[in-house]
């Protein structure tokens, strides 16, 4: 059972994903010539302060997540409606203050990042109004999509997304289109939209699974939060220079760029961040189980999910690092030269890039859930504080100091993934008990084999002939079936199993 939700929850995710991609590739050269870079560069900043909100939460989601599932795990249904309870009361508590603190910074923050003075009026509106409805959805859908998480309900939250993605697209694309109203203000009435019925959506299914989905102040116990302070503690301090080391990258773009250089910087990026998440699907999903082998004792399980985890998060990772690596030049230019001329370039640079570093987050994917589950979070803060703060560093030398210019924000990304990661796999192999030569072995010998031949593919055929769209979907199709011809050599027994778990549904 547990094997066939995991595989759903998988799967789910790459539909998630693929659905994500194709509006990406309408969606962002038509908000490109409709917003123009600028406001394009706009609503991108208004991602980044949304997602630096989650640095104000004290470490308490993912802690939450984790704490959830040991509930599950003991079957403790008291413990689990207090819990989501308390930690509702406190988000909301948490939300209301960085709403009154972002109304009165609204001013301030569009003069430091320099917002063109245009846009000023239109940014100011943006961050009070959507900034303080969507900060205040994004912590109250953290306690739902966690509660869904501990009973390995990945496949709910995923389909939401789907449907979500696929609505978001169509009703910018009528309502920006149709509409006399600035786009601006079309695209916050829509996505604050979007975020509301996904919100009730979910809310569905977890009064279906989440133990009957009650919450309530009946519920409310504060002491219950203190083993989710404890965790929290190291929680936030990793959130908030992870936080710091990746969502500052726009910031740090705008500061010496302005807002045109934020829109080629989340053109580029927008592909990786899409694709990622699908990658570590598998990964992400884990958490649940880790704890619970944690929880239960249950080693043999543990050294199993790790090791099959990571290989099969970096064997789908190395796919998704490849093709772009080989296709990023010819697919910004057919795809944004229109909308941006030459600069398409720059983006192809980002893009590239950030298959580089994303790869070393597929290497150390599975890394995290086995942390978290076996709460080893002083470890991780001793590696990732002092890596984020020379990311920022580096980052910022390398994009205001040099020639680097917009694409010099990744290098520091990829110097301390390089860095970091042999740390963390040789500690992630001792606290689990296996040998560290049979977790390389096992875990990154394969997908580093499917790299090499990736790599010798783009190296000698490449994206040749690629005129047109027609042309990039040949190339990429003879890509793939290579890609899935190596796949099936090197993990057969993989793709068959796989099989054999979807068609026993």
């Amino acid at each position: 059972h547990i094997k066939r939700q995991v595989l759903t929850n998988t799967l789910t995710g790459w539909l998630a994903m693929g659905c994500r991609v194709a509006i990406a590739l309408v969606m962002v050269p038509f908000l490109l010539r409709t917003l123009g870079k600028d406001g394009y560069g706009l609503i991108g900043l208004m991602g980044v302060i949304v997602s630096f909100s989650s640095v104000a939460d004290l470490g308490l989601r993912q802690a939450l997540g984790r704490e959830l599932s040991e509930k599950v795990a003991a079957e403790d249904v008291a413990g689990f409606r207090t819990l989501s309870s308390t930690a509702l009361a406190l988000y909301l508590g948490i939300a209301v203050v960085l709403i009154a603190a972002g109304w009165a910074l609204a001013p301030w923050f569009v003069a430091v990042f320099k917002v063109t003075e245009a846009l000023r009026p239109d940014a100011i509106r943006l961050i009070r109004w959507y900034g303080s409805s969507s900060l205040l959805l994004s912590f109250v859908t953290p306690v739902i999509t966690a509660g869904l998480q501990s009973f390995l309900r990945f496949d709910a939250v995923n389909m939401v997304q789907t449907f979500s993605g696929i609505a978001s697209g169509i009703l910018l694309f009528i309502c920006i289109s149709a509409s006399a109203l600035s786009p601006l203000v079309v695209w916050a009435a829509v996505m604050l939209s979007i975020l509301v019925v996904n919100l009730l959506v979910l809310w569905v299914f977890y009064r279906k699974w989440c133990f009957g989905g009650k919450l309530g102040f009946r519920y409310l116990n504060w002491r219950e939060l203190a083993p989710l302070f404890r965790l929290g503690g190291y929680m936030y301090v990793l959130q908030m220079t992870n936080a710091l080391a990746q969502q500052s990258d726009p910031l740090v773009v705008s500061y010496f760029f302005g807002t045109a250089g934020v829109a080629l910087y989340q053109s580029g990026a927008r592909l990786s961040q899409l694709l990622a998440p699908a990658v570590l699907t598998l990964s992400a999903q884990i958490h649940p189980l880790t704890t619970r082998y944690h929880v239960l004792n249950q080693q043999e399980k543990q050294q199993k999910a790790l090791m099959l985890g990571t290989r099969y998060t970096l064997l789908m990772g190395v796919i998704c690092s490849a093709g772009i690596l080989v296709f990023a030049e010819p697919f910004c230019r057919l795809w944004l030269f229109a909308a941006l001329g030459d600069d398409y370039a720059i983006v192809a640079a980002v893009m590239r890039l950030w298959a580089f570093a994303n790869l070393f987050d597929y290497v150390g994917g599975m890394h995290w859930s086995v942390f978290l589950g076996m709460k080893k979070l002083p470890f991780v803060l001793a590696v990732q504080v002092p890596s984020s703060i020379f990311n920022i560093l580096v980052s910022i030398y390398l994009v205001g100091f040099t020639d680097w210019g917009i694409p010099g924000v990744l290098a520091a990304t990829i110097l301390t993934g390089l860095a970091r990661q042999p740390v963390c796999a040789w500690y992630v192999a001792k606290i689990t008990g296996l040998p560290v030569w049979k977790y390389v072995f096992s875990a990154y010998l394969p997908p580093g084999i499917l790299f090499f031949l990736l790599w010798a593919y783009g190296f000698v055929v490449g994206n040749l002939g690629v005129l047109n769209w027609f042309g990039l979907a040949g190339s990429a199709a003879l890509f793939g079936a290579y890609a899935a011809l190596a796949l099936l050599v090197i993990e057969r027994r993989l793709m068959v199993d796989m099989w054999n778990q979807w068609r026993s549904r």
